[in-house]
């Protein structure tokens, strides 16, 4: 019995020092392991470091902001949003598969501009996945969730970077627009501001990391390790005013409506510092479609002969070399040059002083000064010294410096005195007239009004007046100054009626030029109409310049109820006391020409009056193949309407007509019109009813006196009201 006890001690000891052995064995085997990783940091052959990083550290890409341009007073222009494609999956190793086409297809057609029909072919695709082309791209966050509530299966989206303008066609070629590179997912400037700014506004995108636990959050009390900055793009503040944006925008497209030109353009500035304030041009368009008909921006990208406002200038040069004498009297009318006659359109002013000569805008004056007071070449300087045959500089692609007279054209430096014969800029003629403004000292254009550095929270630029050349004296500036209000203020002054404002004193130079035909001269009755004008006379707060070519309807009168409705409304808000204009209705009230084309004389007529206008029928024929204005045009009430039924027609009575019906008429016809005087006519050399087929030459006697208009008409029914004298002849530009 003992010796079996004796046995079974024995046996527990030696269990008991095996078992304690091997775990001794194996508490060194774990040990050294546990060294071996703390050493090497691996174990059988993996780097435990990687693995843990490979499974918790993140690595995430930030996406710089594109920078947003801004008005002056912080409202975006433009400015980056989200945006989203729409994609469907059509392969199950993909994921969730489109289940059932048609009513995928018939859904997907009442949020996406695509029928069901188009989207039933998409799906219908051999392919893994498909997308629904423009359709389906930057969409907005409503439409994505409109798609979401749909319930689709296989439907995903991409998440994309978007450029929004909020307000449309709204200074649309100074914006420009961007495009997305979707490769890349960026945005890219291709247009206005968006191009020339491109650098500044991109941003670039950073890197960083960050250590998650195993649900996929970030640990706590952990940081975010920046492996490469993030930089968000500059912001913009521009100089533009959405306020005085927006009533230009509603001037424009009224007028571009009524008058059908081939182009209209405008800038809005602050001739004290410089600032534009305001700049459009038609035809426009909407950035966010981009439905682009003309890519140049025409206020600094597309010169033009800008006729009569150039007058300024050689005013300018004259009484700055002490050689004008305003009340010195000449014979207006014609004179030649280089074998060359130029003449003032109106031939019956006669003997009138120089100051008279502006006011009326003669053509013959400017000869005189550029043959007996300065001469040609020293003139050239100075339109040199104004700005004219350089760039401004303002920040955008494509700026034109124009061109002046070539150093061996005798004539066309003498021409170029009244804006024959030399290529300008909207933009230059800003720049040139704050000379005259600010006492001889240019005041250069400018757009941008501070930037700003979002990732320092820096302003990094403020707007600061820059000064250019001293052209001219104080003393000259204020002479040409006053010459300018009496354009509008001088009863015989040429921009008296369609440019004079209620209630404030203005001054401003009109522009008639004839439009150029290469080497065939300039074309008949084809004109670019131009107005440059600044308000209040005293002390100027508003300077905009205004153009419009090949107008079908109207001119002067037109244009001036853009320059009247802008800068009545502007001064007005910026703090004057006169009264608005309430609604640009009130500048005038328009009504549609009916299509009348190929329908009978009776019926064409009762469509006319119906629309409150005035038929005027060219020929004797039964049924109509020419109308003018062309249907669908806006037109004002009570304006004539031609309407051609043959070649051969009676030479109607043109007394009481405006230069601009005439004109009409003579496109229609082929009638060759000399112009002599201003307003309505009065007289014409080939008496009414003579019968025509072939272009012939008539001569128009016009007149602003009404009683003489009356008088001639015998006082009939309808007579000539003085408010009604609001169209401008044109009695100045090239000949």
């Amino acid at each position: 019995m003992k010796r079996k006890k004796q046995q079974l001690n024995n046996l527990g000891r030696w269990t008991l020092v095996i078992t304690t052995a091997f775990f001794g064995v194996l508490f060194l085997y774990v040990a050294g392991c546990f060294v071996k990783i703390a050493v090497t940091g691996q174990t059988r052959g993996t780097d435990l470091y990687e693995f843990a990083l490979e499974k918790y550290l993140v690595e995430e890409v930030v996406t710089g902001r594109r920078g947003t341009l801004y008005d002056r007073d912080g409202n975006a222009l433009a400015e980056q949003l989200t945006s989203y494609t729409l994609y469907a999956n059509l392969y199950e190793e993909y994921g969730d598969v489109v289940e059932d086409i048609d009513e995928t297809a018939e859904k997907l057609s009442t949020v996406i501009d695509l029928s069901k029909e188009e989207i039933v072919e998409i799906l219908s695709k051999d392919a893994y996945q498909v997308e629904f082309g423009t359709a389906g791209r930057q969409l907005t966050y409503l439409e994505k969730e409109k798609i979401d509530q749909l319930g689709l299966s296989g439907i995903g989206f991409r998440q994309n970077t978007k450029r929004f303008y909020p307000n449309g066609i709204f200074a649309s070629h100074t914006l420009g627009y961007t495009k997305l590179n979707e490769e890349t997912n960026v945005l890219k400037g291709d247009m206005g501001l968006e191009l020339y700014l491109d650098e500044y506004l991109a941003g670039k995108d950073g890197v960083i990391q960050y250590i998650k636990d195993k649900k996929g959050y970030l640990q706590p009390n952990k940081k975010e390790y920046v492996i490469q900055p993030v930089k968000h793009g500059y912001d913009f503040y521009l100089t533009l005013d959405s306020t005085i944006q927006t009533f230009l925008e509603e001037a424009m497209n009224k007028v571009w409506e009524q008058a059908n030109p081939e182009s209209l353009v405008a800038v809005v500035a602050n001739p004290k510092t410089g600032e534009i304030l305001a700049m459009g041009s038609r035809s426009s368009f909407d950035p966010n479609i981009r439905d682009i008909e003309n890519y140049n921006n025409p206020v600094v990208s597309e010169p033009f002969e800008p006729g009569s406002t150039m007058k300024i200038y050689t005013y300018a040069a004259a009484i700055n070399e002490g050689k004008y004498s305003g009340s010195q009297f000449y014979e207006s009318g014609s004179r030649l040059v280089n074998g060359s006659t130029i003449r003032d359109l109106n031939t019956t002013w006669g003997t009138i002083t120089y100051d008279e000569g502006f006011y009326r805008s003669s053509n013959t004056a400017i000869i005189d000064m550029l043959t007996n007071w300065i001469s040609p070449d020293k003139y050239i300087e100075y339109l040199e010294a104004f700005g004219f045959g350089s760039q401004v500089g303002l920040p955008l692609p494509s700026e034109s410096a124009g061109t002046l007279p070539t150093d061996w054209d005798l004539t066309q430096k003498m021409t170029a005195g009244f804006g024959q014969g030399i290529l300008t800029t909207p933009i230059q003629h800003i720049q040139a007239i704050s000379a005259i403004l600010n006492g001889g000292q240019i005041i250069k254009p400018q757009l941008i009004s501070q930037v700003y550095d979002s990732n320092t929270e820096e302003m990094i630029y403020e707007f600061k007046a820059e000064l250019g050349e001293t052209p001219i004296t104080a003393q000259t500036a204020e002479q040409v100054k006053q010459l300018m209000v009496g354009v509008t203020s001088n009863k015989t002054g040429s921009g008296r009626l369609a440019y004079s404002l209620n209630g404030f004193t203005s001054g401003g130079k009109t522009g008639t030029a004839q439009i150029a035909d290469g080497p065939n001269g300039y074309l008949a009755n084809e004109y670019l109409y131009s107005y440059i004008g600044f308000a209040p006379a005293e002390d100027p707060e508003l300077v905009m310049y205004v153009a419009m070519k090949r107008p079908e309807t109207g001119g002067h009168d037109q244009l001036g109820q853009i320059y009247r409705f802008v800068m009545q409304n502007s001064l007005v808000y910026l703090g004057a006391e006169k009264t608005p204009v309430v609604d640009i209705a009130d500048v005038y009230q328009n009504t549609e020409v009916p299509q009348i084309i190929n329908e009978s004389i009776e019926e064409a007529v009762l469509k006319i009056e119906e629309a409150g206008l005035t038929p005027i029928i060219i020929g004797d024929g039964t049924q109509i193949f020419a109308q003018s204005p062309k249907a669908m045009s806006s037109v004002s009430v009570g304006s004539k309407v031609f309407i051609q039924t043959s070649k051969t027609y009676a030479l109607p009575n043109f007394t009481g007509w405006t230069k601009d019906e005439v004109v009409q008429f003579a496109m229609l016809t082929g009638l060759q019109v000399e112009y002599m005087g201003e307003g309505y006519v009065l007289e014409q050399s080939i008496q009414q009813g003579q019968l025509l087929t072939n272009p012939i030459g008539i001569t128009l006697t016009l007149t602003k006196d009404l009683t003489q208009i009356n008088e001639k008409l015998n006082l009939q029914e309808v007579q000539i009201q003085p408010e009604d004298l609001t169209t401008e002849s044109k009695d100045e530009g090239s000949q």
